[in-house]
């Protein structure tokens, strides 16, 4: 096994985008020689050591490139952010302000010179060159990527945004080239109440003239039927949508529930996701286990 490729950040500022987010601004060493993927929506893996103990216990690569730990070491938490800015030597991390949740109350209380341990950017949006409308989907959670995803569009492109969010205090204001038409939903998901969002994707009506890619960042079970709306109803290619889950609504009850699970069943999972078959397919099947046991 190899050892993951991560570098070390150091806090150089902290302020309040909205009541509802925080931004977290990095830099050092690591960060000034750290490069852009060029993709909007990246995002780095953010680690934290044990709460108790003090110890980081860090992932290791095994062959097949997935991640193994230490035998009766317990894995260091870690979470997925987007990079909202990226300047030379700083990047900004936007997190939203909630309880419960290790890497929100870190950037709430963190002050400059704390460290973090983090994994080189990764991105996932990746519209074809000639789609000129997009639709733009998510909660809380998204308005980052979704920020620097506007910015990075061209004047050709119209763009569609759907985004639900506490209140209007969470609204901002996103700068484009792009023509921009954006609804707010208010009061919807979020963890507070029922999702709206697939019940907007399927009252769209996409252009049969235009080249249309649809980007989806919300709750991980609020995104799995907009995913099977688009893939097994419109019967759309996966090179015209990205849908991802960015959180998880009851992440308590989910890790007991998970916690709790056959260990064959997680084997399968394991096994599904090691198999080598079209990602997509994998995705389905995997997907159709979890919600089979709740998850």
């Amino acid at each position: 096994m190899a050892p993951l490729k991560l570098i070390k950040g150091t806090v150089i500022g902290r302020q309040m985008v909205t009541p509802g987010m925080v931004r977290v601004t990095l830099g050092g060493p690591d960060i000034a020689a750290l490069k852009t993927t060029g993709v909007g929506d990246e995002y780095v893996r953010l680690f934290f050591p044990d709460p108790v103990t003090g110890e980081l216990v860090l992932p290791e690569v095994d062959a097949q490139g997935f991640w193994k730990y230490p035998e009766g070491k317990k894995p260091a938490h870690c979470e997925c952010y987007t990079i909202r800015y990226f300047r030379d030597g700083e990047i900004d991390l936007d997190f939203v302000v909630h309880e419960n949740g290790r890497a929100s109350e870190w950037a709430q209380a963190t002050r400059p010179g704390d460290e973090i341990v983090l994994r080189e950017p990764y991105g996932i949006y990746e519209a074809p060159a000639d789609a000129d409308w997009q639709l733009f989907v998510c909660d809380a959670t998204g308005l980052p990527a979704l920020g620097r995803l506007l910015e990075g569009l061209a004047e050709t492109v119209e763009a569609r945004v759907i985004v639900e969010v506490p209140d209007k205090s969470h609204e901002q204001p996103f700068e484009t080239r792009a023509k921009l038409k954006i609804v707010w939903l208010h009061g919807a998901g979020n963890g507070i109440a029922a999702s709206q969002l697939e019940d907007a994707v399927r009252s769209m009506t996409f252009p049969a003239d235009r080249s249309v890619y649809v980007w989806v960042a919300s709750e991980a079970k609020t995104v799995r039927p907009i995913r099977k709306y688009l893939r097994h109803e419109l019967k759309w290619p996966a090179t015209r949508y990205s849908i991802t889950g960015y959180w998880t609504d009851k992440l308590a009850e989910w890790e007991r529930n998970w916690g709790a699970l056959d260990p064959a069943v997680k084997q399968q999972i394991d096994d599904l996701w090691r198999s080598g078959r079209d990602a997509q397919d994998v995705r389905d099947d995997v997907e159709a286990v979890m919600e089979k046991f709740g998850l």
